[in-house]
């Protein structure tokens, strides 16, 4: 059996998403995979950061042969027309005829690689919309990960992309009830299947990170992206109001309107900003914390997302405080849920009571949401129609 993903993100990021996780399942399961993406074309030159860079290396280094990553293979295609918010480029035409530009031809490299056909086209993107009529398939579905048109800095068509997409694939995969519901105002089978958990985070972790806060205070640790839909000004009000605790968080800022909060906290002795980790580092880090937090704005985009860091959270044995988002409400799992400012650090307060039997709760609830076990559920729906 072969496969293909078409996806957004690198192959090799330090931080895997599902679609990491899924293609290593498909690995394991004694699938041929390819990584297809994302495509690098002329305006990328222009912008040299070490994300495109790798990019580019890998699109030459396929010239010759697809190069390989733990076993999966990595195509990254040379396109003259890319799918971006920029006159022209930003427009349906593009979003939807990205690989028709590509440079060798998309099948050369496709045949030569030996995925031309393959057995399931996996789209983890709109920009895949065109590998749909140009890469014969058995069969295609598309992941739903987010409501893309509410994040900024994109396309403002998307949403419109996103549609045609999930009409033309046989089926769709989404991560919460909201995109579920969204989805199927547009197709009938669209199926359920949120994000897991990697059983890394169930491994324990004996030493302590050299940069972990060494000020004796419980730690609460926030793990992912300081984007649209990071509330800091709730956790700027925890940092100065909570003196007994120490708000550590670690990943990337991609929002540049929160410099100015940051600016306002980054020297108070209880709050350490970490900047990106590699997922391989963060268990260190979670298992020396006392909670998980995910101060996250009530939006649309935050009302359909599934957080894979709350599993993370569980696993390794953290109560977890966060708003009442649909999908961790909905799931009915371990959570001390609040709804503004002084909730927000009453919970924290209150979580320093919980003791090991409710942390050991929490890993067994966890260890019902592994990647093996949502793949399980892939392999149910594409094996009726792969076979």
């Amino acid at each position: 059996m072969k496969v293909v993903f078409a996806e957004q993100h690198n192959l090799d990021r330090p931080d895997p998403l599902g679609s990491h996780h899924y293609i290593q399942q498909f690995k394991k399961a004694g699938w041929d995979c390819l990584w297809l993406g994302p495509a690098v074309s002329p305006l990328h030159v222009f912008k040299p950061d070490p994300k495109n860079r790798r990019r580019f290396q890998v699109w030459r280094e396929g010239k010759k042969k697809t190069p390989q990553l733990d076993g999966i293979y990595w195509l990254v295609p040379f396109t003259l027309l890319f799918y971006y918010n920029l006159p022209f480029l930003k427009s349906l035409y593009a979003g939807r005829n990205q690989y028709r530009f590509a440079w060798p031809p998309l099948k050369r490299k496709l045949e030569k690689s030996g995925f031309y056909p393959v057995d399931l086209l996996w789209a983890a993107g709109p920009a895949a919309f065109s590998l749909l009529e140009l890469l014969p398939h058995k069969v295609s579905c598309y992941r739903l990960a987010d409501r893309l048109d509410q994040f900024s800095r994109v396309p403002p068509n998307v949403a419109q992309l996103q549609k045609e997409l999930i009409e033309r694939v046989d089926f769709v995969l989404a991560t919460s009830r909201a995109l579920q519901d969204w989805a199927r105002q547009f197709k009938d089978e669209v199926y359920y299947l949120p994000n897991g958990v990697s059983e890394i985070f169930f491994e324990k972790v004996s030493f302590k990170p050299d940069d972990f806060p060494l000020d004796n205070r419980p730690v609460a640790v926030y793990v992912g992206t300081l984007d649209t839909r990071f509330d800091l000004e709730i956790l700027a009000r925890a940092v100065l109001s909570v003196k007994e605790m120490h708000f550590l968080v670690i990943g990337p800022l991609t929002d540049k309107r929160l410099e100015p909060g940051l600016k306002v906290i980054k020297d108070e002795e209880n709050f350490t900003w970490l900047g990106q980790k590699a997922q391989k580092e963060i268990p260190a880090y979670l298992q020396h914390s006392r909670v998980g937090i995910i101060p996250f704005k009530l939006n649309a985009l935050t009302e359909a997302v599934n957080p894979i860091k709350y599993f993370e959270y569980l696993a390794s044995g953290l109560p977890v405080v966060a708003p009442p988002l649909r999908e961790l409400t909905g799931m009915q799992g371990p959570l001390f849920s609040y709804s503004g400012e002084e909730e927000f650090i009453t919970a924290l307060r209150s979580v320093l009571a919980v003791g090991e039997a409710e942390r050991e709760e929490y890993r067994v609830y966890a260890g019902e949401q592994s990647w093996a076990r949502r793949f399980e559920e892939v392999l149910k729906i594409t094996g009726e129609k792969v076979e």
